[in-house]
């Protein structure tokens, strides 16, 4: 984590996942509907088992922007009706303009309950009586020019604090094209003790310098091959890559 002292004294459970895709994966089977829900039911799952209190999704949630409004609050509610907080950031495969998912579905959204940081200079959340504060960027366009952890607020002065971003990490300078870019250097400016990232499939340890950074990998997949991060906040941060396993409650 950041070089603060920690002045929370409550343990905070979280599920960090990202690039879920409705509209796009299908679960184990052959049997489906026309937009499969098995991964969501998975992830609702593990929520519950992992008994954590808040869920974040770190961009593409949706594959694309076409989804019927109708999917589009039936997955949101699959996730709400967990009881849990869920707190969600667009991504580059459902990005947030004006002729975005998230625009034209603003009804169904907004009666899921989810938690939409939908601005795109950066918005944030506090929550569990401000024992956690989150703060994302929303994407508009994936470009060079987006960067989706620049300026990130000052860390509150008290309580855990979660930064999220959708992009990807430039490793060397060959990355230098590539849209939504993020740098080591962004992650350690952010002073979070954990920043949540999406875009990458594949589970990455970001971190760097004392604050911690992970992609989760993809809940989707075969069965027992999808993941999802458990980050507890306590005494130190821990985080532990999960199964997402396939649910009994699917298509």
């Amino acid at each position: 984590m950041g070089t603060h002292n920690i002045t929370s004294t409550k343990v905070v459970r979280m599920l960090h996942t990202s690039d879920v895709h409705i509209g796009y994966v299908k679960g184990p089977g052959f049997e489906h509907r026309v937009v499969c829900q098995c991964v969501v039911h998975a992830l609702a799952a593990t929520a519950v088992t992992c008994d954590v209190d808040v869920i974040v999704v770190a961009g593409d949630l949706f594959d694309h922007g076409r989804l019927e409004s109708e999917v589009v609050l039936e997955t949101l509610e699959i996730l709400t009706k967990t009881e849990i907080p869920v707190v969600i950031i667009p991504g580059n495969h459902d990005v947030h303009d004006q002729g975005s998912l998230w625009e034209r579905c603003h009804e169904e959204v907004s009666r899921s309950g989810v938690l939409l940081l939908e601005n795109v200079e950066g918005s944030q959340l506090e929550l569990l009586d401000g024992d956690l504060t989150i703060w994302g960027r929303a994407m508009a366009e994936h470009e060079p020019g987006y960067r989706p952890l620049s300026n990130s607020p000052k860390r509150p002065t008290s309580g855990w604090y979660v930064v999220a971003g959708h992009g990807h990490l430039n490793l060397t300078s060959d990355d230098a094209h590539r849209s939504s870019p993020i740098t080591y250097q962004e992650i350690l400016d952010t002073d979070a003790d954990y920043v949540a990232l999406g875009h990458w499939h594949v589970l990455t340890d970001a971190s760097h310098g004392g604050v911690k950074a992970w992609y989760p990998g993809a809940p989707m997949g075969k069965p027992g091959n999808g993941s999802a991060n458990l980050v507890v906040f306590g005494e130190s941060v821990s985080v532990e890559c999960v199964a997402v396993n396939p649910s009994e409650q699917g298509c």
